[in-house]
């Protein structure tokens, strides 16, 4: 206790025999001594151990909020963080939705991942067992499923499976697993991408307190395994989360990161993406040229992608994907002609299993369309959108559509704007949509 009252930066714990005596005979202790014994009860158990547990429900409920944000120096500590973060969604869903964004935690991460050591100073597990390839493979199929439901559904369907799954399948056994030894790391470096997804999925439904948390941890996962450019695909993500909420110079931050700290170590493809994210958050910005140039670095890294070389969890990352973030990026910056080129481009060269990204591109479609003047071939396109989004479970979808529904506002006394927002509202979900414009979570 007396230790990681010091790591927490707060004052120090005496916790000496006496106090300890008068916490086993029912003296309740202050709220942050009540949270510091949890945590050393749940590291020395390696699951999470609740308040309520322990004989101090009611105490201290408050720093719920701080769970899974901090970057743990030791991995136990990281999946002590990772049991809370799935124990709260899948055990009391109730308390997920409170959770907040702290845009400084990203700060604080990308100071460590500038500035680590490379090597990893973790202790050995207590109790260390075996795992195996067939291990290793499971979890790799069952990121790649869940992946394709993701894609298909939108996050709303594969989410609490993939919690299930952490909980369930992996965080029994990786407490024993040491990410020293060669399979140990591999079985890290997929349990890391399965976390990212659990974050994404989160992230796709609005969640967006639990994604940051779950994108974190996921960060000192594939830290754990070495795994520099999954490390980048991470901060990468984190940038387009931050850019979604308003938070574009942290999101340009973000993805900047990625780059210099994965350059030499990520594929070409990945690259690719890292720019594209930098891109996305200087057109947020209005920055016209510093975007053309990032979308220039990110097309030239594309070019020389190798699917053969690249790691499973960049393949959506075709050519589609790419057009689809220029399309993004010139409806941004109000370019209507290059925004419907490229997003016309995306929708042609999409794969039928992207069902979010084409609903995504075809709403920068239909802005685009609107931008340039025409009406018409704009609601025609959002409509379609709309047709699509009310068998997804994607908030994000949504979010889109909440925009471009918002761009109609001069148009407000036409009958065809009439037709469609009613249209819409008919269709998509009545509850839990988000509000015209960009989010922002302070």
């Amino acid at each position: 206790m007396r230790e990681r009252s010091q790591r927490d930066g707060g004052e120090l714990v005496s916790a000496d025999h006496v106090s300890v005596k008068r916490w086993l005979d029912g003296t309740k202790p202050h709220p942050r001594t009540c949270q510091l014994i949890a945590a050393v009860l749940g590291e020395l158990l390696g699951r999470p151990v609740g308040l309520e547990e322990i004989g101090f429900g009611g105490a201290g409920e408050s720093t719920s909020d701080d769970i899974g944000l901090e970057y743990p120096e030791e991995i136990a500590h990281s999946l002590v963080a990772l049991g809370a973060i799935t124990e709260l969604e899948l055990r009391t869903p109730q308390r997920v939705a409170p959770l907040s964004v702290v845009p400084e935690a990203w700060s604080g991460l990308l100071v460590r991942w500038l500035t680590d050591s490379d090597a990893e100073g973790s202790r050995p597990p207590s109790e260390p067992r075996s795992i195996t390839l067939v291990d290793v493979e499971a979890v790799r199929e069952a990121t790649a499923m869940f992946s394709s439901f993701d894609y298909k559904y939108g996050g709303g369907r594969p989410k609490s499976l993939v919690a299930s799954f952490l909980d369930q399948e992996i965080l029994p056994n990786i407490r024993h697993v040491s990410p020293q030894d060669a399979v140990g790391r591999e079985y890290f470096r997929e349990v890391a991408a399965l976390t990212r997804l659990a974050g994404w999925t989160a992230y796709d439904t609005g969640a967006h307190g639990l994604a940051q948390r779950y994108l974190t941890q996921a960060f000192r996962l594939a830290k754990a395994a070495g795994d520099k450019a999954l490390c980048g695909r991470i901060l990468a993500g984190m940038s387009h989360q931050a850019n979604f909420l308003g938070h574009f110079q942290r999101a340009v931050d973000l993805a900047r990161a990625a780059y210099k700290g994965a350059n030499g170590y990520a594929t070409p493809t990945t690259m690719a993406l890292f720019h594209a994210m930098e891109a996305r958050a200087l057109a947020s910005l209005g920055r016209k040229e510093d975007v053309t140039a990032a979308l220039l670095t990110a097309e030239r890294w594309h070019c020389q992608g190798i699917r053969e070389n690249d790691p499973e969890w960049i393949h959506y990352f075709d050519e589609a994907e790419l057009h689809a973030e220029f399309a993004h990026c010139f409806r941004d910056l109000g370019d209507a002609e290059l925004a419907n080129h490229h997003a016309a481009a995306s929708i042609a060269a999409s794969e039928s299993t992207y069902v979010r990204s084409l609903s995504f591109c075809r709403t920068v479609l239909a802005t685009s369309h609107l931008q340039g003047g025409n009406l018409e071939e704009a609601l025609d396109v959002a409509r379609s959108v709309v047709e699509t989004a009310a068998k997804l479970k994607s908030f994000r979808v949504i979010s889109y559509l909440d925009d471009f529904r918002g761009r109609l506002g001069g148009h407000a006394g036409d009958p065809l704007v009439k037709e469609f927002l009613d249209f819409a509202s008919i269709h998509l979900p009545s509850k839990n949509l988000p509000v015209s414009g960009r989010l922002v979570v302070a």
